[in-house]
């Protein structure tokens, strides 16, 4: 079981920062499946072909040398499958992304697909990604300039995630922001809804600008600014829970 699928608040950002913390003894791959349309061949600044539409459409099968023709290499070094930009185009190819692509990445040990799902909604359960997925991670942004509205919003994380659950073997919910709620606090709210690992995020514009295309920032800066250094614990909890869904799988066979 090798997907990790993405989903919720500032999903991008969050998608490209595990990717780039992804233990180096274990290969990544980012797959940008958001049915809203892609920004990351504009945010690593490459052509936009060839994209997830053209994997659907064109690879002969799922194996991984026939996906890996149509990958592409960031100047940073991070593999890539990028969404069309167009969000009509974006959502044919994730729904065709259900015939072969999606369960065939998850049958891979190697390498892991860290895919981009998207906002979450009432239908995120029927994404193939998410469905496909050994690890979900949600990602849910404080809203910390009210304590109240934080409060309503947390409920919705907490239906989410409940709605979710079902559709993934394993669940991380990611907050960013430390305010107006604790990370233990939100961890207890949601274990009335299902039981899920709670991993801090910082807030860091600094760092989201840099995975966004912001120049000038060194890889031995970056690797020290806040969101990079909590983006490594991150991976650390999402490669576990990885392992531990593919030990399950082999002892079920």
């Amino acid at each position: 079981m090798a997907v990790v699928a993405v989903v919720g608040d500032a999903c991008t950002t969050t998608t490209v920062a595990l990717a780039a913390a992804w233990p180096a003894s274990s290969e990544a791959l980012i797959v940008e499946a958001d049915p809203g349309g892609g920004d990351l061949a504009a945010w690593f600044d490459i052509p936009v072909l060839p994209s997830l539409s053209t994997v659907v459409t064109r690879a002969v099968d799922a194996t991984w040398p026939e996906i890996d023709r149509h990958t592409r290499l960031t100047a940073s070094g991070l593999r890539l499958i990028p969404g069309p930009p167009s969000a009509e185009e974006a959502r044919h190819a994730v729904a065709e992304s259900a015939r072969s692509l999606a369960p065939g990445l998850a049958a891979m040990r190697s390498p892991v697909a860290i895919v981009d799902a998207g906002a979450v909604s009432h239908s995120v359960s029927s994404h193939p990604f998410v469905a496909s997925a050994a690890v979900t991670v949600v990602v849910h942004r404080q809203y910390s300039q009210s304590s109240r509205a934080a409060a309503v919003r947390l409920q919705r994380l907490a239906d989410q995630v409940a709605a979710i659950s079902p559709a993934s073997a394993g669940l991380v919910v990611a907050v960013i922001g430390a305010q107006p709620f604790g990370f233990e606090q939100i961890e207890s709210f949601l274990a009335d809804a299902v039981t899920t690992t709670v991993v801090g995020l910082p807030v860091d514009g600094l760092t989201a600008a840099v995975f966004a295309g912001r120049t000038g920032v060194s890889a031995r800066r970056l690797a020290r600014l806040p969101l990079a250094r909590a983006a490594r614990h991150l991976a650390q909890v999402v490669e576990s829970g990885v392992h531990e869904r593919a030990a399950a799988s082999w002892r079920t066979r």
